[in-house]
């Protein structure tokens, strides 16, 4: 009773707020806790990066056979439908550029080999005649997982479904990928995503877009769209390594930017937009942002940028032509939008995936010191990096709606050599660097957490939605409406909820703090429930739907960690 004492009292300072907004109505979709979209007030509460951990004992791919002696960060992850899978089953596939151990890539023509699994756990790489290998040209060719190739120094953007209405089953697998010195981005086309043709012109006229690896897509916003993210210089920004030991000569800073076609993946397409602005509190001098993987979640577009410090060139173990004016460290940090040109906001400046715990060999400058993790050196996210483990369960079966898998898995690319070494040279002198693909492990919907300030040693805080209106069944049937949250909440700590009249601000009865069941769960659907006089409980919601004045929901919680909230009907989500 004290608790709920506090809580009122509490309440009763925050004062009654006018409705200066029209009511939203909500839908029953999965909401992510990433911004403060449909939020009115979190002054207590702070976004940060959700928990993820690394599984480097079981990478998904590594060098196996001699023409990928090397393992290349240019990497892109892909769900693959069961309408449209060779096995008529739901698919896993990674795409990776992959050389063989004599290939410098700056002379060299680069090969993008295929895995797949059925499962996420089992992977294997299909062996085709698309691309045969010969040893040292002499010896009779064997089938490759070789199912592109690229020309010298150009490298694989990403692979993507095209779901937009008329697209042939011919072209349904689309690829980018860098052509032409200027660095252009073309598209090539695939029915299976196994067998590929070579675009014919370019994709877009900006040279130099492909320079890094550019990511498309095809989304849904503005009644279908393709968007495209690659790497444009800033004349009017400072150049990141100006006035760095390891380099002085690039003439500006080179920034992620979008751009966007209604029309097709060729364009026409908008003026390019900056992603996120660069500059404080970031470092301006030796510092770049690398990497514009991509992934589009749950209704938020997430960038996963790699923050790369630029090294002196006597700092670099690589040759010295070329690579080691352009050497460094790399970490992977979390962007994020609700609508594909942005802006997007880093949810923290803090790293989302860190490189491994390592310790530089003085003389190789590789981080392959006995006892050094796998991708001490440097990290870089796949492109549509997320691994559902839902996603291969059986679409006749309801119970990945009812009750979905408590994990997803983040994939991305690890190396011991730093940018130089994996970059250009990683085949030919340093064959005992470790690099490879791995998946790490956070919760569902798991990658930016609402959270109670760790610096309140209280643990107490409140949010407020704005004005909102509940979902409404589409086919008029008396289902019952529920709250369910994502959340962890310490043993320490709980999740209470209260409706309010959005116009007065009083508790609506049967749903304020003092009805409310306290909840202390760490779990991803946790049902919102409210006590009835019988002592009983309920989640139904139903009574509110029709609630002309608009609604507020106000949240109060210590020491927890939200993730997502989701309205369903009780046969829904």
């Amino acid at each position: 009773m004290l608790l709920r004492f506090v809580l009122l009292v509490v309440v009763s300072f925050v004062g009654i707020r006018s409705q200066s907004l029209e009511p939203i109505r909500l839908n029953t979709e999965v909401h992510l806790f990433v911004d403060n979209k449909y939020l009115d007030d979190i002054s207590t509460l702070e976004f940060e990066n959700g928990v993820i951990e690394k599984d480097l004992d079981n990478p998904i791919v590594y060098p196996e056979y001699p023409w990928e002696s090397a393992v290349h960060f240019y990497t892109n992850f892909l769900q693959v439908p069961s309408q449209l899978s060779v096995t008529g089953k739901p698919m896993y596939l990674i795409y990776y550029s992959c050389v063989d151990s004599s290939t410098i890539i700056f002379f060299n023509n680069v090969s993008i080999c295929v895995a797949n699994s059925s499962d996420g756990v089992r992977w294997e790489k299909p062996l085709f005649w698309y691309y045969p290998y010969t040893a040292n040209g002499t010896k009779p060719g064997v089938p490759t997982n070789i199912v592109f190739i690229t020309d010298v120094n150009e490298f694989l953007g990403s692979v993507f479904v095209d779901t937009r209405s008329g697209i042939p089953r011919s072209e349904i697998f689309k690829m980018t990928y860098e052509h032409e010195p200027e660095r252009y981005v073309y598209v090539g086309i695939s029915s299976d995503g196994f067998e590929w043709h070579a675009g014919t012109k370019r994709a877009h006229p900006l040279a130099g877009l492909s320079d890094t690896q550019t990511v498309m897509l095809y989304s849904q916003e503005n009644n279908g769209q393709y968007v495209l993210y690659g790497r444009q210089n800033g004349p009017s920004l400072p150049n990141s390594t100006f006035n760095c030991p390891g380099d002085g000569t690039t003439p500006s800073h080179r920034r992620v930017v979008i751009t966007v076609s209604s029309q097709s993946a060729y364009g026409p397409w908008s003026q390019p937009k900056e992603a996120f602005e660069l500059g404080e509190p970031d470092p301006i001098q030796c510092y770049d942002n690398y990497n514009p993987a991509t992934l589009y979640y749950s209704g938020v577009y997430m960038i996963f940028p790699s923050g790369f410090l630029h090294w002196a060139a006597n700092d670099s173990g690589a040759p010295s032509f070329r690579a080691a004016a352009n050497d460094g460290v790399m970490d992977i940090r979390l962007a994020v939008s609700r609508t594909a040109l942005g802006p997007y906001r880093f949810v923290t400046r803090d790293s989302f995936l860190s490189r491994g715990i390592g310790q530089l060999d003085p003389n190789s400058k590789l981080f392959n010191v006995s006892g050094s993790d796998r991708d001490a050196g440097f990290v870089f996210s796949s492109a549509n990096g997320l691994l559902d483990p839902d996603f291969v369960r059986q679409s006749s079966s309801s119970s990945s709606n009812v009750n979905p898998s408590s994990w997803m898995y983040h994939i991305y690319w690890g190396s011991q050599t730093t940018h130089a070494g994996g970059g250009a040279y990683l085949g030919r002198y340093w064959p005992n660097a470790y690099s490879g693909i791995f998946k790490a492990r956070l919760r569902r919907e798991g990658y930016v957490a609402l959270s109670t300030k760790s610096s309140n040693p209280t643990g107490l805080g409140s949010l407020l939605t704005q004005p909102i209106l509940l979902p409404k069944s589409f086919d008029n049937n008396e289902q019952e409406l529920q709250l369910k949250l994502n959340a962890q909440i310490a043993t320490a700590g709980f999740v209470l909820v209260q409706f309010e009249d959005a116009t007065t601000g009083k508790a609506i009865e049967g749903y304020s703090f003092e009805q409310s069941r306290i909840l202390h769960g760490n779990g991803i659907r946790q049902l919102v429930q409210w006590t009835r006089s019988n002592q009983t409980f309920t989640g139904d919601l139903t009574p509110l739907i029709n609630y002309t004045n608009g609604l507020r929901i106000r949240f109060q919680m210590a020491h927890t960690k939200l993730y997502s909230w989701i309205f369903s009907f009780v046969d829904d989500i």
